[in-house]
């Protein structure tokens, strides 16, 4: 193809982690660099260092790694994440504190050329380090544009308009707005025969409490198991859930409380801003309702007060050390080629597949699509067609690599999150028993 002296504009809706990996790719890449001008567009405001990100932590895998490292951000990442360097499984029964040590996975993920195992960053810290490093390269982020239309123009490529009747021209639209994506709704329309729910997600029955602590001075010594290190992750099995606490720099930990729930959160289209909505302290810690009720949220938190925790000697004490407290429902669901894109128009990350937690590849795989659409949009330059640009070549093959990835992970993550759940009898004794003698495998380094 011959490409017009000026770049081709791409317009990538979402500057959460899938959106700034796809920019700063393609401007890390020379020939990129000189097709595209990716520009972000964002519907929150320009963050502080503060208040960066909504969230708490992510785990990377080598599957993420090696893309990041390859963007040149190996050591501010190492510098602001943690290395896991063993995950230690117990057993916790009701509020009494009665506990037991199941077995331990030592250097989960290993990877000898990386020379790291899996790492955990604070979500904010992962978005802040690539969006540096884009506006570095010169990229573009536009903050508080609230996307109302995505349409395809006669002459070729795509508009977006924005709440308050901006507008702006884009060769190729992105969609990176998470799981209730309003891109991917555009993309979707008219494939459910007019019903207009194809494109949400799944409810899982379950939801989740997150938080970042602060330092523990004095980590509990628990009688019969070794000493606790740095880098150490913990899973805990409850009656009918899974906490865990992940590593942070610094001494802090990330920990979670997964449970069973019967209904979900009301959320009438996609960016419902209530999702968001915080509320006054709670424990100290400021608290994200995710659309729940705050009374009920409450009594939530109080049923965990007195779970087992191996270092901080129960939940409570971590609430009470927690900068911030999440509570959010968990969705599924993997959608297939031809909903997730079109003709100008694609989506990524989380907006072209949800999975549970346990998974563990959130973020990794909306870095993986990232990669991948920009080597797609490498190795199958756009068509011109009358007047405009067709990248139907690159979203197809882009399309035909993820979704059976996705579907596969997507449904592995959701049988293992009813294992982790153990929400009734046959699953709590499966789980307990699976996780107690069935080997978790040999130490990766030795």
């Amino acid at each position: 193809m011959t490409y017009a002296q000026a770049p081709l504009t791409i317009a990538i809706i979402g500057a959460g982690v899938a959106g700034p990996v796809l920019a700063l790719t393609i401007l890390s890449n020379p020939i990129l660099g000189r097709r595209y001008k990716p520009v972000i567009y964002e519907r929150l405001p320009c963050p502080s260092s503060t208040t960066y990100a909504a969230g708490a932590a992510v785990a990377l895998t080598s599957n993420a790694l090696y893309p990041l490292y390859s963007l040149g951000l190996c050591d501010i990442l190492h510098s602001a994440s943690c290395e896991t360097t063993r995950i230690k499984i117990w057993r916790s029964w009701g509020d009494s504190g009665k506990h037991r040590y199941c077995q331990q996975l030592r250097n989960p993920n290993w990877q000898e050329d990386l020379q790291t195992n899996l790492r955990v960053v604070e979500r904010a810290d992962l978005q802040r380090l690539v969006l540096d490093k884009f506006l570095e390269l010169g990229g573009e982020v536009v903050w508080e544009r609230k996307v109302s239309d995505v349409k395809a123009m006669e002459q070729g490529g795509m508009r977006v308009c924005f709440e308050g009747g901006e507008e702006v021209s884009a060769d190729l639209v992105v969609g990176a707005d998470g799981g209730w994506s309003f891109v991917r709704r555009e993309i979707m329309k008219g494939l459910d025969e007019g019903k207009g729910e194809k494109w949400k997600p799944s409810f899982a029955y379950a939801d989740g409490l997150y938080g970042v602590s602060k330092p523990i001075e004095n980590p509990r010594a628990v009688d019969g198991e070794d000493e606790m290190k740095d880098g150490d992750t913990h899973w805990v099995l409850l009656d009918r859930g899974t906490a865990s606490t992940w590593a942070l720099p610094g001494g802090r930990q990330f920990w979670t409380i997964s449970f069973p729930s019967d209904t979900p959160p009301t959320r009438a289209s996609a960016g419902d801003g209530t999702q968001q909505r915080r509320v006054d302290k709670l424990y100290g810690a400021a608290l994200t309702l995710g659309g729940y009720d705050l009374e009920e949220t409450k009594q939530i938190l109080k049923k965990y007060e007195n779970a087992f925790h191996p270092v901080a000697g129960s939940f409570k004490e971590l609430y009470k050390r927690s900068e911030r407290i999440i509570r959010a429902p968990l969705w599924y669901h993997a959608w297939d080629e031809k909903e997730i894109g079109g003709k100008n128009i694609v989506v990524i990350g989380d907006a072209s597949r949800l999975m549970l937690p346990t998974s563990g590849q959130g973020a990794g795989f909306s870095i993986e699509d990232a990669t991948i659409l920009a080597n797609e949009l490498l190795n199958n330059p756009p068509s011109e067609e009358n007047g405009g640009w067709d990248f139907s070549e690159a979203i197809k093959a882009y399309t035909k690599a993820r979704v059976p990835r996705s579907k596969s992970m997507t449904s592995q993550s959701y049988w293992t999150g009813q294992l982790g759940l153990g929400a009734n009898f046959f699953w709590r004794q499966l789980r307990d028993f699976m996780t107690t003698y069935m080997p978790l495998g040999g130490d990766p380094k030795t």
